[in-house]
């Protein structure tokens, strides 16, 4: 799995805080002022060179930043605690404005903007944001583990939220099915073979893609139901002459 720059710095900043070491013990020994790493440590587009230059400083080298960023990159994948999982049904509004901090890396400017939020609103949803673990404020900068993904325990009142709101979104959307296979034979066994298979690829592909920037953002909808004869009509109506006049004069053969 590629590992890209998000999660290496991660890894730097545990390294870092694994030893101890502070962001004004590297500015003193590498004659770097502290604001200037504190952006690096949040850039994702910083080079490997400086990557490599911090990775020094924390004592560990890029094989044992490497494994240590896979390991973030695993865990990236956060459960909703039970707690917060009721309540953000009752506010799911906060969740939507954490969710666009921290997994769309949208500003709280950029956000404010876009929903016409007040000055005082948007500390509000900042505050709330920190309040609950997944945001850091210092004066007007925001820091947070970019590219968390949201997971609600399956039967939770927000999974079930989420559920409604995805299948009526995904439903509206007027894109056609890409994949439609009728009445096929499938145990429940390679169900769940199938559904593990497309789950792997599809987090290898968004791993590798956010590392790379590529991509568009898409939902992905998998479901089963029952294999019953496909019919294109609700009943069988009653016909009479006319529809057999109509058929004749559009279809008859021209001799």
């Amino acid at each position: 799995m590629h590992i890209g720059p998000t999660f290496l710095l991660a890894a730097i900043r545990q390294k870092l805080k694994e030893q101890g070491l502070c962001y004004s013990d590297i500015s003193e020994k590498a004659g770097i002022p502290v604001s200037t790493i504190k952006r690096h440590m949040h850039s994702a587009s910083l080079g490997i060179d400086k990557i490599l230059m911090y990775a020094n400083h924390a004592n560990t080298d890029l094989v044992e930043l490497a494994n240590l960023a896979n390991q973030l990159q695993h865990n990236s994948e956060e459960f909703v605690s039970d707690e917060q999982n009721e309540f953000f049904v009752e506010h799911p509004y906060l969740l939507d404005f954490i969710y666009m901090v921290t997994s769309l890396n949208l500003t709280p400017k950029e956000i404010a903007e876009k929903h016409r939020l007040s000055d005082t609103s948007l500390r509000f949803y900042l505050s709330i944001a920190e309040i609950l673990g997944y945001i850091e404020t210092h004066g007007d900068e925001v820091f947070y583990r970019s590219g968390r993904r949201f997971i609600m325990e399956e039967g939770t009142p927000l999974d079930s939220l989420f559920k409604q709101r995805f299948q009526q979104a995904s439903i509206a959307h007027d894109t056609p099915p890409q994949i439609c296979q009728g009445r096929v034979r499938l145990t429940a066994e390679q169900r769940l073979q199938l559904e593990n298979d497309v789950d792997k690829t599809l987090k290898e592909f968004h791993a590798n893609n956010s590392s790379n920037d590529t991509g568009d953002y898409t939902n992905v909808l998998l479901r089963y139901t029952p294999g019953e004869p496909i019919r294109f009509s609700d009943e069988l109506p009653e016909i009479d002459g006319n529809l057999l006049k109509l058929v004749s004069a559009r279809f008859r053969r021209v001799s």
